[in-house]
């Protein structure tokens, strides 16, 4: 790391903080609590909180004790974790509705760094009150089952359509998952900075810009608003679209 490069600061407080109210919680249904009846809830109420955290803040960092897990209400994050000769690398985009650190109900630290890549909205729910609330309640079990699900489907929907293929391909990959997982509509699908590109895509800075610049030229991506673009229907559909080809 150079002098003039500086890692992202660590998310040491929510921005905008105050007490949650799950029971009217519009994504309940798609959070860890999703199976839970109302009276379930009455003793999580009070040591959740929620909270805004602005883009490139750290949620936490791989290896730390994983003392909360988290719930996007809104935004994106990438999971980074050591790429080739222990080079940072994005291995995963998650977004409205996951679950991240759920590997601290297990004992184990966090498995990757986690960072803001727009502006969030989390909750945070303490690990020591999911494990005591969990023990005997088998609706609480199914649900953080199915988020087990939900990672596994999301980790092979990665393998499948970033990892494989002619960049063109992978980046129209790339642009599907975040319509997915962000809620962005595809007439305005907002894209991360080209480093980020290029670690998701696992290719050059230079392969990067080619590639974003080529979907631009032949209108596949239109800008409607700063990093923000319209996406041609083509490239939802068919994946590929006619991007041009870098490596």
């Amino acid at each position: 790391m150079t002098n003039t490069e500086r890692p992202p600061s660590p998310c040491v407080s929510f921005l905008k903080e105050r007490e949650s109210d799950c029971l009217r919680c519009a994504l309940r249904a798609s959070t860890l609590f999703s199976r839970l009846e109302e009276h379930d809830l009455d003793s999580l109420l009070k040591p959740i909180h929620n909270g805004v955290v602005r883009a490139d803040s750290v949620i936490y960092r791989a290896g730390d004790p994983a003392d909360a897990v988290y719930t996007v209400r809104s935004g994106v994050v990438k999971l980074v974790g050591a790429g080739v000769g222990d080079t940072p690398r994005i291995v995963r985009l998650l977004g409205r509705g996951a679950a991240i650190g759920i590997e601290g109900m297990e004992d184990q630290p966090y498995e990757h760094t986690v960072i803001a890549l727009r502006e969030l909205s989390l909750c945070r729910i303490p690990v020591p009150l999911l494990r005591a609330f969990g023990e005997g309640n088998p609706r609480f079990a199914a649900g953080l089952v199915s988020k087990w699900r939900e990672h596994a489907f999301w980790s092979d929907r990665w393998i499948g359509g970033i990892c494989n293929g002619q960049l063109k391909e992978r980046a129209a990959a790339m642009i599907r998952l975040l319509i997915a997982i962000s809620g962005d509509p595809p007439s305005a699908v907002r894209l991360p900075r080209t480093s980020d590109i290029a670690q998701i895509l696992g290719c050059s800075l230079e392969g990067a810009s080619r590639c974003m610049a080529g979907m631009k030229r032949q209108k596949l991506l239109v800008r409607v608003a700063p990093w923000t673009y319209r996406c041609d229907p083509s490239l939802i559909i068919c994946g590929s679209g006619g991007a041009t080809e870098a490596s």
